[in-house]
């Protein structure tokens, strides 16, 4: 007898169609009148194949997708109303405060304004060393330093207004164009003189790192952020307290994270060097680390030299200014002709104050002894006078 043909689509009437696959020709096959393990024979391609009746059941419905999470819109907090600005747009946030970009209503000139957050407005040493930035900014007007344009208080804001440059950081600029050896000495060039500009003026940096050097469209490079600066001229407030390190960590000089407030231009010079390190080699001289030509193949030998010297623990033994940086990085990016550091200085920065102090009393005796000098010639000097005097005087009568 042959075997029952399964038929391909018509279900049995009253029943429910139970639906089984030909394992030949995959054709959907009616399996409702067979009972389990039984043989049919499909109707298309005669093959026959057992009856499976789990495999009739249809297959579970799948769960439904799961609801899609709402994206979390996040708000800006409101921009701030400052008096004499246009507040545009917020440009940037930092420690102390957040940047601006506002339109200033006196001329409609674009402007960059840094005002400190309420939090630390409302401590008095976070307002002092505010104003220290713009103090520092306000003796500084050099190509290659941000320039003030104006401070004040408005309401509950303490700001800075600065000139709005287009560029990027030159951590930022480094990355993205991979630049070769020379042309980062041709940068590092500008900044070593803009440094050079405010040690003249005894404006210390003290947080120089390439977040804090700005490169332009045109490759000109802007020094600023002067929250750390330190004024080391005659009669300034040195708001810094002794015994505190501040600044980034990576990038301070030895004495400066011991001692803020004694840390002078060489502080400066030591983190250039680190920052010079880096953008060269992409890591940080921390430890022992290697010479940047065993890093960069190819790269000239006077790298290290430079690096090594900026990077000397005792300040005294580091270049002597940010001025010759400055010459030696043009020698490099070959705008001068090549020349070599100053040697290092021998003597030790604690014998210097030894040394100092030798000096100051050789003078104080040298002083003494010529107004001793002078008294004791015009002692001499009254002597013939006095003796007249006392000739000419007539002698007392006794009685």
């Amino acid at each position: 007898m042959a075997d029952p043909v399964a038929p391909k689509s018509q279900p049995p009437v009253g029943k429910k169609r139970a639906i089984q696959r030909c394992p030949n020709c995959d054709i959907r096959c009616d399996v409702s009148l067979f009972v389990e393990g039984s043989l049919a024979r499909c109707g298309h391609c005669g093959v026959r194949f057992e009856v499976h009746r789990e495999a009739s059941v249809p297959p579970p419905r799948p769960p439904p997708p799961a609801e899609t999470p709402r994206a979390v819109v996040t708000r800006e907090p409101p921009l701030p109303r400052l008096e004499g600005f246009i507040v545009l747009e917020r440009i940037g946030v930092g420690g102390m405060g957040e940047v601006f970009r506002c339109s200033r209503d006196s001329d409609g000139l674009l402007v960059a304004v840094k005002i400190l957050t309420p939090q630390m407005a409302a401590v008095p040493d976070y307002v002092r060393r505010f104003g220290r930035e713009a103090a520092a900014m306000a003796q500084l007007d050099h190509p290659g330093i941000v320039r003030l344009l104006g401070r004040g208080k408005a309401g509950q804001h303490v700001y800075i207004a600065m000139e709005l440059l287009d560029g990027e950081s030159l951590r930022t600029w480094a990355h993205r164009n991979r630049p070769t050896a020379r042309q980062l000495a041709m940068l590092l060039a500008q900044v070593a003189h803009a440094l050079a500009y405010a040690h003249a003026r005894a404006v210390i940096h003290r947080d120089l790192k390439p977040d804090n050097v700005l490169v332009t469209k045109d490759l000109r490079t802007k020094v600023l952020d002067f929250g750390l600066a330190g004024l080391h001229a005659e009669g300034a407030q040195c708001l810094t307290q002794s015994n505190v390190a501040m600044g980034t960590a990576n990038y301070m000089a030895p004495e400066q994270r011991k001692d803020a407030k004694r840390a002078d231009h060489k502080a400066d010079i030591y983190s250039f060097g680190v920052m010079t390190y880096e953008l060269l080699t992409g890591e940080l001289p921390v430890g022992k680390f290697p010479a940047p030509s065993k890093v960069v193949t190819g790269l000239d030998l006077r790298w290290d030299a430079l690096i090594e010297r900026c990077l000397e623990s005792n300040p005294a033994a580091r270049p002597h200014s940010a001025l010759e940086l400055a010459h030696a990085l043009e020698a490099l990016a070959g705008m001068a002709k090549a020349m070599q550091l100053a040697p290092r200085t021998r003597k030790n920065t604690r014998k210097s104050g030894v040394w100092s102090w030798l000096g100051l009393t050789t003078a104080i005796a040298v002083v003494l002894g010529v107004a001793g000098l002078k008294v004791s010639q015009d002692h001499k000097s009254l002597r013939p006078s006095l003796a007249r005097a006392l000739a000419n005087k007539p002698s007392p009568r006794f009685r």
